[in-house]
């Protein structure tokens, strides 16, 4: 009996090792450098999981804007649940940002992963002022009526 029980424990450490490191999504190595940077400039947020999806927003990474950084304000988002479909989210649809009194809409959700569980993506605004605080809401997601992101300059 307490060899079976030993067996178990080894097989659960076992899994969770390799789900850890080897079936979770994660940034490829590249993003995880400039994932890394934004956390230090104070740029990632998360939410604290409302409703069992939780949430992660890198603010204007400029290697997601590209060459068009000077013409884009971008926002990495990544989406994990252990329940749901989050495929089933228009990113578009259901965010703003609000800068200086005004708010924008997104031009475009560009999708990096549409797991249903694991869903993430780059959200793309118009460029917007510097020097002020910004807001990014996201509504909507698992009944809960909108979680936002706040960034000060």
């Amino acid at each position: 009996m307490r060899a079976a029980f030993v067996a178990m424990a080894i097989g659960a450490v076992v899994f969770g090792g390799v789900y850890l490191f080897l079936l979770r999504p994660s940034a490829a190595p590249e993003q995880g450098a400039a994932v890394g940077a934004a956390a230090e400039r104070g740029r990632v947020q998360r939410d604290r999981g409302e409703g069992g999806v939780a949430i992660e927003v890198t603010y204007d990474d400029p290697e997601a804007a590209g060459d068009e950084a000077d013409r884009y304000t971008v926002f990495l988002v990544a989406l994990t649940t252990h329940s749901g479909d989050l495929s089933t989210y228009d990113m578009v649809k259901i965010s703003e940002l609000r800068v200086g009194g005004r708010t924008f809409r997104p031009l475009r959700w560009v999708s990096t992963s549409d797991d249903s569980h694991h869903r993430s993506g780059i959200l793309i605004f118009p460029k917007v002022p510097s020097g002020q605080p910004v807001e990014l809401a996201i509504k909507g997601i698992a009944g809960v009526a909108a979680r936002t992101f706040r960034w000060s300059p």
